[in-house]
Formats: C-alpha cells, structure tokens, sequence
C-alpha cells in the first residue's frame, strides 16, 4: 500500500496540475527541434520520468506528440492546434496580450511592473504597460516615458540581444551620463551585456534614481526579435533583498509573454552573435 506521501502527489499528477503540465511539455518538445528524449525531457521539466512517462503516453495516444527514435517531436493534432491559435493574431493585440502576465508579475512581487519597447533608433527604452505597486513607498513611472538604454535594466535587457554590430554602433555614438554613482559606464557596457546574453536577465541597481532599482528579461517576438522587455522596478532595499526571488519571476515572465507572441525558441537564446571579449576595442 502506497504511503500517504506518494498517494497525494499522484492524485495531484492527475487533478489540475497535470492539465497545467501539458503545455509546458508540449512547448519544450516544440522548442527542442528534432526531438528530444524523454530523459532530457524529465530533467527540463524538473518532472519525475513516471509522472513523464503517463502524460506522453497520453498525448501520443491523442496525436499531440509523435515518437520515433527515442525522441518525441509535436505530432499532426499539435500543428493543428497551433494553426488555430494563430488565428487569434497576439501580436496584433500587442501590448494587450500581455497585461494579464503583468498583472500576476504585479500581484506575486508587490512591485511596479512594466512592459517597454526599444525605440526605433535602439537608443531608448520606451514603456508601454506600466502597473504601478500599491506600497506608498514605490517606484513610479508612467507610460510613454522613455529612458536611455544604458540607464535601465528593461533597456540593457533588449540591447543584450540586438545583433553585435548594433550594439557596437550603439556604445560607439550614445552619450553616457552618470545619473547615480552606479550608473553603468561605457566601460562596464561590454561585460554586462555578456553576462545578460547568458544568463537572460540583468539587475541594475540605484542605475538612473539613487534607492530605486530594477530587473528585467528581454521578450522575443516570432521572428526572434528581442525588441520588448518586462521588468520589476521597486525601492532598492526591497530589490536587493528579493533579488534571486525577482530575477526568477521576471525571466519567467519574459518567457511565457515570448511564447504569447510565438517564440518558439530556447529561451534565452543559446549562442548567438554578441560583442568580442575584447570590448574596449569597439568603443
């Protein structure tokens, strides 16, 4: 006889957490290209292989995945659903698709939450969704306001991912003003924007307002273009204190809005062109 433990989690694999499971598995097999092996499939997810193994069989016994080799791809009822969710248009609904996403990212960390585009010269973030925190002490923005890129995290997150020769073009002509003391410089530019390339998220911290500070994670559209960010803004003492707790939720935000849009890929992107390690050289 099965313990009490184990008896919960398999009722809880078959009531609404499993349901929640089955777009997350079928995104990551989207997203993994020729296939991916059930194994690798488990360890993405963080599920357990049984629980795994039942939710697969089900779909291929529905037509949603297809397995040859060992390795699952989307199956002809995936492509088909697909094809109807394209119909809706989200990028035509764009920023409105993602307010809902910004509404839970404002409920779970008490912060402002913001949704910015990078302005067609890729110098400046400009915010278009803008959900202020209800804390009296708040960082406040309004939307349409535009801010230089190197001045916040929702700027650095979208210029990390524009192709190098912009972002050599950028560090080479943009005027750096030191806002704060920790206002990042062009010096500091180069490394930064690496690191935000790997990791998919940057913390600027006390960047354009001394005690305020901010997280954000860049958002791709279909084509994989990083040209929007979402982003948490608050008092720095609260920032610094939740930082890994922030960085977390906002790099799932980016993702899931990515996703609205119809990115299909990794996220964040694996590779890709970036600055030279030698930085200095470019400026």
């Amino acid at each position: 006889m099965p313990d009490e433990e184990s008896t919960i989690e398999h009722v809880g694999d078959a009531g609404p957490r499993a349901i929640l499971r089955v777009p997350e598995v079928l995104m990551a097999i989207a997203a993994s290209g020729a296939g991916i092996a059930m194994g690798e499939l488990a360890q993405d997810l963080q599920l357990p292989k049984t629980s795994l193994h039942r939710l697969l069989r089900t779909l291929e016994h529905g037509g949603f995945v297809v397995r040859a080799g060992g390795l699952y791809r989307p199956g002809p009822e995936s492509f088909r659903l697909a094809a109807a969710l394209s119909q809706a248009a989200p990028t035509a609904q764009f920023p409105a698709c993602a307010r809902p996403l910004l509404e839970v990212l404002a409920e779970e960390t008490g912060e402002t939450v913001m949704l910015s585009v990078i302005s067609d010269r890729l110098t400046e973030s400009i915010y278009l969704e803008v959900i202020e925190s209800a804390s009296p002490l708040r960082f406040s923005m309004r939307a349409g306001n535009r801010r230089p890129l190197f001045s916040v995290a929702s700027g650095k997150a979208m210029l990390a991912f524009q192709p190098a020769e912009q972002q050599q073009r950028y560090l080479g002509q943009a005027e750096f003003f030191e806002f704060t003391q920790e206002t990042t410089s062009k010096d500091e530019m180069p490394a930064l924007l690496r690191r935000t390339r790997e990791s998919g998220v940057v913390y600027d911290r006390n960047g354009i307002v001394d005690g305020a500070s901010g997280v954000a994670s860049p958002v791709f559209n279909q084509e994989g273009a990083a040209f929007c960010s979402v982003s948490i803004a608050g008092p720095t003492e609260r920032m610094d204190a939740r930082r890994g707790t922030f960085e977390r939720l906002v790099l799932d935000a980016g993702l899931k809005i990515s996703r609205i849009l119809g990115y299909t890929g990794a996220y964040p992107p694996e590779g890709g062109t970036a600055l030279p390690q030698t930085g200095s050289a470019v400026l």
